[in-house]
């Protein structure tokens, strides 16, 4: 399931720049047209954010309190899980 970039990048506390670089390098899908993240089409995967926050939490990239309301905001938009 997708989401707009600017959209979902800013509920959970990161800003849209530093999400699209992760889609540029390829650690999280999405698309970022004309390399700007404020694009309305510019869109990231959910199952596939959720996936990266959750390993970056696991090595200690990212505190509790980032980790929880990062998966509050991506779950909130993932049908039943």
């Amino acid at each position: 399931m997708k989401i707009a970039l600017h959209q979902i990048a800013y509920q959970i506390g990161m800003h849209p720049t530093e999400m699209a670089k992760l889609v540029f390098e390829g650690e999280v899908t999405g698309e970022v047209p004309d390399r700007n993240p404020q694009a309305k089409d510019a869109w990231v995967d959910l199952h596939s954010l959720s996936n990266f926050i959750q390993w970056r939490f696991d090595q200690g990239h990212f505190d509790k309190m980032f980790y929880d309301k990062a998966m509050r905001h991506i779950n909130k938009y993932l049908p039943n899980r």
